[in-house]
């Protein structure tokens, strides 16, 4: 059946799908100068990560990897005619001196001694007079693929084949974390990542491929494998070479042999010239910049020398390198691997558009506003074949950057500065885990069988079910004890937060879900729940997601606005299915004990404290409150008592609570 939702999935992919294509038959100078190309991108950007979140629920999960694998593929495709980069000449040159025993690092491309070996590949690269700063590694894969075909596309495709080879263990990652598979699409269908590779055709998905399945394998427990497989990656790109040490773990000499091994075999090749590799290393980083945020607001705002600029950024890379060291056991791998990446594209002196795809694996495994921002500002880097001289002008720098900063503002505040300096749960070191399900109930005898139902359908049995009921006069509570499962009923005084608070403080399980009574749970939830807190070790709260029973198209908008609200502003309604840590809920009273927005604030005090997930696994929710004709009456009414809380919650937490009452009345009142 063809819901509302498939069709505006459907519709988000053609678009997509038509930008990239037009990309395609634009660009066809890799510095074609036309603002087409910066809208294009920045339509690819809004239509794949609307596709994300519109993404349908499919019966079989080969039907959910086929809509992920054909739209990323098809994608591609449409973009293998864009003109690749003028990196790639470099590529092809190189390799071409390294099958004629000629190293690149012994000379720069302009020297007199390459005149014979000069063609349109050399008359094409770029900074001829510049030594080069690549790996060995990857100099030997530029050379591979030449020997194979001497031509632009042979790269293209290379990359584009490490390109899906990443997704691939972004599927595998997302998959071990119970969290939804469309959260690939942050990756798959990103156009910083489609122009990169199969457009302009940038060696860094070689990198990127060993360093995902790195994280693949030290998840898995392969460490041995890991460091080989992240050593790989520093091979192939110097970057990586910090996170070394994260993969070995307590095996930091082992690891540290083996790294060195294989950094070296490739090395050996081109032992007589490693001394000018090391110079041309530090003359890129050390004597260039362009498009820095950091770096240019010291340059060029502070007036600061080079050498002052980059002494600054290295001593802070540095800092933040030591505090995720010092943190290593506290938070999971990609954590670490997250934060350590994105110090290097903010510090960096030079950011170009393809730096940001180093990070938009890991992005996929936790969904992060100020990252996701990038899909639509990062085409104004395409400006540059605009402006003379070549370079971003200040309004345009404050574009590509702007809305990152602003949005990484907006998570510091509404975190309370806890998007740094999560708190840890006490149990972060158990492996098994289980979990109890809350269910506060007010004459819900109509709808709590199907709830109760789906609990008994799980894929993963349930410690407990709690029902907290508040003076049930249609036998709610009878119905529950007939059912099959472990059920405690505890009374309570009336409203949903009260309930909740008691459910939780009575429950004996490690995590709490809560159900409302008209929801019903997907038949994985509490296995999806107990896959992310086994990989997130920081995790203490979240939720799973939601989909009304009757798909009408007026209600998809409501489901899309939910969906991206817990996502990027860690804020989850009741219907989603909110889970808690017990023990960190209970101690830290996180549920708070008010008649109504109990779920708001919930989430508001969860994000406070340390991580909240959303792992984007729907679970069923009963549409009767939401009448297809009036449901524009009630999205008004939601968002007015919600903005109202809002503004009271700016004041504190007491204001907000007092508020609760008055705002239970209103929409209570307005409801009947």
């Amino acid at each position: 059946m063809m819901t509302a939702r498939i069709w505006s999935w459907l519709g988000g992919l053609v678009i997509a799908a038509v930008a990239t294509f037009a990309y395609g038959q634009v660009v066809t100078s890799f510095d074609a100068s036309s603002w087409l190309r910066v809208g294009l991108f920045a339509v690819v950007g809004i239509a794949g990560t609307l596709s994300v979140f519109l993404f349908p629920q499919f019966k079989q999960h080969r039907a959910v990897v086929l809509a992920i694998w054909i739209p990323a593929i098809v994608l591609r495709l449409l973009l293998l005619p864009t003109a690749v980069s003028d990196d790639v000449s470099r590529y092809l040159f190189e390799g071409k001196l390294i099958r004629a025993d000629v190293s690149p690092y012994a000379q720069t491309a302009d020297a007199e001694a390459l005149v014979p070996y000069r063609d349109g590949q050399w008359e094409a690269m770029n900074h001829k007079d510049k030594p080069t700063a690549y790996p060995p590694l990857a100099e030997l894969a530029f050379a591979a693929v030449g020997g194979v075909s001497y031509q632009l596309m042979a790269y293209k495709i290379v990359f584009v084949l490490a390109d899906l080879l990443t997704l691939a263990a972004v599927l595998q990652l997302l998959r071990r974390r119970g969290m939804a598979l469309a959260y690939s699409g942050l990756y798959a269908l990103n156009p910083i990542v489609l122009i990169a590779y199969a457009g302009e055709a940038h060696f860094d998905s070689l990198m990127m491929a060993a360093l995902v399945w790195a994280l693949c394998a030290a998840e898995a427990g392969r460490t041995q494998l890991a460091v080989v497989l992240v050593s790989i990656a520093t091979g192939i790109k110097w970057i990586t070479l910090p996170l070394i040490p994260f993969f070995a773990g307590k095996r930091l000499v082992l690891g540290g042999v083996i790294s060195v091994g294989v950094l070296l075999l490739p090395a050996v090749y081109f032992i007589d010239s490693l001394e000018p590799l090391l110079r041309g290393l530090f003359a890129f980083g050390g004597t260039r910049s362009f498009n820095g945020l950091l770096y240019d607001c010291l340059l060029l705002g502070a007036g600061l020398s080079r050498s002052v600029c980059s002494g600054i950024v290295a001593v802070l890379f540095a800092s933040i390198i030591l505090w995720r060291w010092l943190w290593r056991d506290r938070a999971p791998l990609e954590c670490h691997l997250r934060w350590i990446l994105g110090a290097l594209i903010v510090l960096s002196p030079t950011v170009h558009f393809w730096y940001l795809a180093w990070i938009l694996p890991f992005v996929c495994l936790r969904p992060s506003l100020p990252w996701v921002t990038f899909s639509l500002t990062g085409g104004v880097y395409l400006c540059v074949w605009m402006n003379e001289p070549w370079g971003l002008a200040l309004w345009q720098q404050y574009l590509f950057w702007g809305p990152f900063v602003m949005a990484c503002v907006y998570e510091l505040w509404s975190t309370k500065g806890r998007v740094v300096w999560p708190v840890s749960r006490r149990d972060s070191a158990r492996v098994d885990h289980d979990v109890a399900v809350v269910i506060p109930t007010l004459n819900a005898a109509a709808e709590l069988p199907a709830a109760l139902a789906s609990i008994e359908r799980q894929s993963v049995a349930v410690e407990e079910v709690i029902i907290v009921d508040a003076g049930s006069t249609d036998g709610s509570v009878a119905i529950a004890e007939r059912s099959g499962l472990p059920v405690r009923e505890l009374t309570s005084a009336r409203g949903r937060g009260l309930q909740i608070a008691a459910g939780i403080e009575a429950a004996r399980a490690d995590w709490v879900m809560v159900l409302h009574a008209d929801a019903q749970l997907a038949p994985n939830a509490v296995e999806f729940l107990l896959r992310a807190v086994a990989v997130n070790r920081d995790m203490i709260g979240g939720a799973m997601g939601q989909r009304f029973a009757d798909e009408n198209p007026e209600l998809l908008p409501i489901e899309l606005l939910n969906d991206l609200r817990a996502v990027f502003s860690r804020t989850a309604f009741g219907d989603q299915v909110q889970f808690f840590h017990r023990e960190t809920a209970f101690r830290s009273a996180l549920m708070p004990k008010q008649p109504l927005m109990e779920d708001v604030e919930s989430s508001w005090r969860t994000r406070e404290l340390g991580v909240f997930l959303f792992l984007n696994q729907p679970c069923l929710v009963s549409h009767q409150k939401w009448n297809p004709k009036e449901w524009l009456k009630r999205f008004r009414l939601v968002m007015r008592i919600v903005s109202k809380y809002r503004w009271a919650r700016l004041r504190g937490r007491r204001q907000a609570e007092a508020l609760s009452e008055a705002l239970y009345a209103e929409y209570y009142s307005v409801r009947k």
